[in-house]
């Protein structure tokens, strides 16, 4: 019996001491994360900056083009692009004929689903799903999940080529452009060619909206760091910029 009791004391301490080790790995790991996401953010904010400042000093050429720069901070290498919001589709404005070829070549929506899909979108705008009906804005791009019809899946398809405020109103939105400068297509093969050197307002001639994407490499996996930005101080600020929205840093693409 004293045998037994000891056997069974040994074995309730070694299940213990596993489960204090795996507790610990997994806070291990969990410390890692914040802390390259930290190290990714605070890399990817200071690249963002540097671009913000050589596009005001006139470093890119007014090609019509979105703005890109390679940035090293510290053991860091960091690749921004800035991407005119005019360029992107507005969820608050965009037709149902352009929110159906989104969804159909782009959001990997086939046959009907697409245009039943865009329907449920401008109904949103319409009704807000709610009764009685009322008319409401996307605030922000991830307010689609709340349309019939969306997941997280196509929204994270379609993410880059659409934003909440200042989209392509009035004209068709470069759907192909934008889809060759996701941060997939960045962190896989690169920035895309742009014009050199030249005179200020480059990048969307003349442009005053951008959605800034840095890709810090870092850990062996790519981090996006991302922030919405309009040219002019804003109220408090010094800086010659206000940014909108900062979006926590985030994995996209595969290794670097």
């Amino acid at each position: 019996m004293a045998l037994a009791v000891v056997v069974w004391f040994i074995a309730g301490m070694s299940l213990l001491v596993a489960g204090i080790v795996s507790r610990a790995t997994v806070d291990a790991r969990l410390a890692q994360a914040h802390l390259a996401r930290a190290q990714a953010e605070a890399a990817g904010d200071g690249a963002i900056n540097l671009l913000l400042a050589d596009l005001l000093e006139g470093q890119f050429a007014a090609s019509g083009d979105a703005p890109v720069g390679s940035y090293r901070l510290g053991e860091w290498r960091v690749r921004v692009l800035a991407m005119p919001t005019a360029a992107l589709v507005d969820l608050n404005a965009a037709p149902a004929q352009q929110l159906a070829r989104l969804f159909r070549d782009y959001g990997k929506t086939a046959g009907d689903a697409a245009p039943a899909l865009a329907a449920s979108v401008v109904e949103w705008r319409r009704t807000g799903g709610q009764q009685p009906p009322r008319s409401v804005r996307f605030d922000v791009v991830e307010d689609l999940l709340q349309v019939e019809g969306m997941t997280r899946t196509r929204l994270d398809d379609i993410r880059h080529m659409v934003t909440a405020s200042g989209g392509a109103t009035g004209r068709a939105p470069r759907l192909e452009w934008v889809a060759a400068r996701s941060p997939e297509m960045i962190a896989r093969e690169g920035l895309p060619e742009t014009g050199s050197a030249g005179r200020r307002g480059a990048g969307g001639r003349g442009a005053t909206s951008y959605r800034i994407d840095a890709l810090v490499e870092l850990g062996g996996r790519h981090w996006l760091r991302r922030r919405w930005v309009e040219l002019g101080a804003g109220r408090g600020s010094a800086l010659p910029w206000s940014s909108r929205r900062v979006e926590p840093a985030r994995v996209v693409g595969g290794a670097p």
